[in-house]
């Protein structure tokens, strides 16, 4: 924990870190409600390091896997930054982030059994198996990249108010981390060795991985306790973002220490100081749907045909408008946010050119396997060996990521402030991609390089996340204005760059390699970005003194 007086000091560049537990709960509980955050990262690797695999197999070309893979993130970054603005003013009696939390884990669920089941269709099915197959890895892929969103709000929600945002973002990439471990050790470890198998490798992996997540999704839905958004009224009212430390929505465990809300909190509606204040309109966003209503609504459709025919086209023009959308959402964004987005973006580029493509990288150029090969040829057990050891890798990358983000990162921001740390992770994670192209030859070097990685990695899942937290707490002072949007509005900005680097990466990576044959762009492609994302990072606001 950092000493008193570097909390007290409003100009010091770690004012986000070393807060007490007691003011945001104890770190057993941060734990908890992170608890779907390692769900989903289980789920994520799976999807990375099986998905490609499998859908090479199944007879996709480069390319077709390259769209397949592009399409979720597309879908993503059309409706997460809308998906964060609606759960900043939902008024569920369940809270504002876990319904969304809830209804996206439903479709990750029913992802993980359409890949299960699909890969038991016989060959004389192939359109339905491929069919299914591109169906589950697009809704596992959307699903668990989409529910971050609402739990990063829900980490911001609970932590912001007391200005101890890196505390529990802190928390949230360690759990990120130990996530990536446990998804990459389900990868790594001989399921039929071991005694466990339901099925093949992959599909043991699923059932695995929807056993996993179904538990920590339940710890989370239980642990975080949110108080409902109320409507205002002229007696009360919710503050502005840039009234509070953050958005209205979360109480901790009563019994917690520091958790207990006094009268006057910010996180409750308060009586109106100045009574004239005017109720805000707000104008709900889908009508109360009952059987009744949803029966006739069937109904009138079928005896207007006419009327499908309109929905359709209403439909089509949204799905259009989509990108314009995007768009404006980003351009209109604060200045601050979008010089922060746009570091964002190259840094993912980064992590993710290498964390989507390293167990490719090492079963062809460091094994010689091919992924195309006859099945239960020398080539394709070469190939599988290769995903299987490039999966230790990624495993080290996770240890790594998590030991470095709870126990070195604090202290490596008290040292070189928040801009210093950020720019340290980020050369570290391009050095280490430089590596692994000099000596690609040798699985050691290459996989203590993936090792070292994991310190760029702990560094995008907590500073920009810390810093959009701080820039709602005085959204006056970084955005010029308090009434621009909430904060799940603004990690969903954040969000978009992270799933715009997955459909860069899929629209370019598969034509390149496929072309030149070098699965040695994946990592240059990353280092670049990298280095690109340094130089960016200079115009990103760490604290106050960077407004001058």
């Amino acid at each position: 924990m950092a000493s008193a007086d570097l909390m007290q000091s409003a100009d010091s560049t770690v004012s986000l870190i070393g807060q007490p537990a007691c003011q945001l709960g104890s770190v057993l509980h941060l734990v908890s409600v992170n608890s779907a955050v390692a769900g989903l990262e289980i789920a994520v690797c799976i999807a990375f390091t099986f998905i490609p695999t499998l859908l090479l197999k199944s007879g996709f070309s480069e390319t077709q896997m390259s769209i397949v893979l592009g399409i979720a993130p597309f879908i993503a970054l059309l409706t997460v930054p809308s998906m964060g603005r609606m759960s900043d003013n939902c008024r569920s009696k369940y809270g504002r982030r876990r319904p969304f939390i809830l209804a996206l884990s439903v479709i990750l669920v029913f992802a993980l059994i359409l890949l299960y089941f699909g890969q038991t269709i016989s060959a004389e099915y192939r359109v339905l198996k491929v069919v299914i197959l591109a169906v589950g890895v697009i809704l596992l892929d959307y699903s668990s990249q989409a529910a971050l969103n609402p739990c990063e709000a829900l980490v911001s929600d609970m932590a912001g108010h007391t200005g101890g945002g890196e505390l529990g973002f802190t928390v949230y990439s360690g759990m990120l981390s130990f996530g990536s471990c446990l998804g990459y050790l389900l990868i790594a470890l001989d399921w039929h060795k071991i005694g466990i198998s339901i099925g093949n490798r992959e599909q043991t992996a699923f059932m695995l991985c929807l056993l996993l997540y179904s538990i920590s999704c339940a710890i989370t839905m239980i642990s975080a306790k949110e108080v409902p958004l109320k409507p205002r009224t002229n007696s009360e009212f919710v503050p502005l973002v840039g009234e509070v430390g953050s958005d209205p929505g979360y109480a901790s465990d009563d019994n917690e220490p520091g958790s207990q809300l006094e009268l006057g909190s910010p996180l409750l509606p308060t009586k109106a100081k100045n009574r004239n204040r005017q109720p805000e309109l707000r104008v709900p966003l889908l009508r109360r749907v009952t059987p009744l209503t949803a029966a006739l609504s069937i109904r009138r459709a079928i005896c207007r045909p006419w009327n499908i025919i309109t929905a359709g086209l209403t439909i089509l023009k949204n799905v259009l408008y989509l990108p314009l959308a995007y768009y404006r959402t980003v351009y209109n964004a604060p200045v601050v946010l979008r010089n922060l987005y746009l570091a964002d973006l190259l840094s993912w580029i980064a992590v993710m050119a290498h964390n989507l493509f390293y167990t490719d990288f090492v079963a062809v150029v460091v094994y010689g396997g091919k992924p195309d090969a006859p099945l239960g040829s020398v080539y394709d057990l070469l190939f599988d060996e290769g995903v299987r050891m490039g999966s230790w890798g990624l495993l080290l990358h996770s240890i790594t990521a998590i030991v470095y983000a709870v126990f070195v990162q604090e202290h490596m921001i008290r040292w070189l402030g928040l801009k210093g740390a950020y720019k340290l992770g980020l050369a570290v994670h391009s050095a280490s991609m430089a590596a692994t192209v000099l000596f690609s030859s040798s699985l050691t070097c290459i996989n203590l390089a993936a090792a070292a990685s994991g310190v760029g990695y702990a560094v995008v899942t907590t500073i920009p996340n810390s810093l959009v937290t701080m820039y709602n707490e005085e959204a006056v002072t970084y955005y010029g204005t308090n009434t621009w949007g909430g904060v799940g509005e603004a990690i969903a900005i954040l969000d978009s760059g992270y799933y715009l680097s997955q459909i860069c990466l899929s629209v370019v990576m598969g034509h390149l390699v496929e072309l030149t044959g070098l699965p040695h762009y994946y990592v240059i492609v990353a280092c670049v970005a990298g280095v690109a994302a340094i130089l960016i990072s200079d115009k990103v606001v760490f604290t106050k003194k960077d407004l001058e």
